[in-house]
């Protein structure tokens, strides 16, 4: 059972009483599928208790409590009108007023059946935000050079998303994997190798190196107790003659969003994907249109979580020729492409995607996804958010659009 509190607003000629009675369809619904907390314009001057916050707007004339009220709402304001008591014209009055300001919100309204799921997908969305609130993302590195439209503002990031970013020094990268040992990575690299359906350029002794790479890396994420991290990893690859697609691959894996090329914007979508999905994800460049009108494209990028595939093959890196890659191999399936960017994550595109095939060009990275995008792809050369996108497994627009929107980004 979900907390809910619902900030109750009424005319002066409504008391408590009269709003139980008048609502008591919709109300006695959600009483009955959510712990609720009623809180009035009176009680506000006091923190919000714990849980999902919305905002119930029991009747006309209340539009200028509600302005005068909103510093102290949600910054994102879900207000839910049954209709009656001409609620919903309010309601509709308030989220114009909202939009005017530059603040985003919006009108819960329809049968009871449909409001009732409404709150259900907004609290969930509200639980996926609070897993964003304290978290930690580290910048190893700075981003590449090529990427001059993917950084963020760290205090909007801390302010709007609850986000700490973090940078760190690679120097302490290329320390860490210099004091581990081959024989440190034994079992490890005899396993990623040995679950692979084959092997193609990389021998044995650049699978430790990489391998090695991965537990500098996982130490540092331990020492800096980060939640995420992007990792500039082209940088490394003349100090430790491997590639961090490995790496990042497996950390992924394990639960911690991993980055390439110091890409911030790209990695808060991976992390905003992963709190609302609970599932893993992959970071990929948008590398070939093959049919603008039935929107076909392919993503591809050398770095994927091997449980997020249906089978790999260990591959060497795609622009150096060297060190280790992961070419993911997926059966058709839907799936679900997002990014989120701008300097305070304040856009985003989304898109339900039907993988079609998994390719394996020469001239591109080395997991290919040929994808059929239900969005036009125009999107990518007129508006695209940056370079790299996020692919997952499965259709989640409804619930990412809920994030996205709550976190206060608005569709491109």
């Amino acid at each position: 059972m979900m907390k809910l509190n619902l900030i109750t607003f009424a005319s002066s000629l409504a008391t408590s009483e009269s709003i139980f009675t008048d609502h008591h369809e919709l109300l006695d619904a959600i009483a009955e599928k959510h712990d609720v907390q009623y809180i009035f314009p009176e009680e506000l001057d006091k923190p919000l208790p714990e849980g999902a916050t919305m905002v119930l707007v029991g009747s006309g004339g209340v539009e200028e409590m509600v302005k005068a009220s909103i510093d102290r709402l949600p910054p994102y304001v879900v207000l839910i009108a049954d209709g009656l008591k001409n609620s919903l014209a309010a309601s509709l009055e308030i989220l114009s007023w909202m939009r005017l300001n530059g603040l985003h919100g919006r009108v819960l309204h329809g049968p009871v059946s449909f409001i009732m799921q409404g709150i259900e997908e907004y609290g969930k969305a509200y639980e996926a935000i609070d897993k964003l609130n304290g978290t930690c993302v580290g910048v190893i590195g700075k981003p590449s050079g090529w990427l001059i439209a993917s950084n963020v503002d760290y205090q909007a990031m801390r302010e709007r998303w609850g986000v700490t970013m973090v940078d760190i020094p690679l120097d302490e990268v290329v320390k860490g994997y210099e004091a581990v040992s081959n024989a440190d990575v034994r079992d490890i690299t005899d396993e990623f190798m040995r679950n692979a359906v084959g092997i193609k350029e990389p021998s044995r002794d650049e699978v430790v190196k990489a391998m090695r790479l991965y537990r500098s890396i996982k130490s540092i994420v331990d020492l800096y107790h980060l939640d995420a991290f992007t990792l500039n990893c082209f940088d490394l690859i003349p100090t430790t003659h491997t590639t961090g697609c490995v790496a990042l691959a497996l950390l992924n894996q394990e639960g911690i969003p991993a980055g390439c090329e110091g890409d911030e914007q790209t990695l808060l979508t991976m992390l905003a994907v992963q709190a609302a999905t609970g599932e893993m994800t992959f970071m990929a460049n948008p590398s070939k249109i093959l049919d603008n009108a039935a929107h076909e494209i392919v993503l591809a990028h050398c770095t994927i979580a091997p449980a997020m595939t249906d089978r790999y093959i260990v591959r060497d890196h795609y622009e150096s020729l060297s060190g280790v890659a992961v070419e993911g191999i997926f059966d058709p399936m839907d799936m679900t492409i997002v990014k989120c960017g701008g300097k305070q994550m304040e856009r985003y595109f989304i898109s339900r995607a039907q993988l079609l095939e998994c390719t394996s060009n020469p001239n591109m990275c080395r997991t290919q996804l040929h994808l059929r995008l239900d969005e036009p792809l125009d999107y990518f050369l007129e508006r695209s958010i940056g370079n790299h996108h996020v692919i997952v497994r499965g259709d989640h627009r409804q619930r990412l659009e809920s994030v996205l929107r709550m976190l206060g980004a608005t569709p491109i």
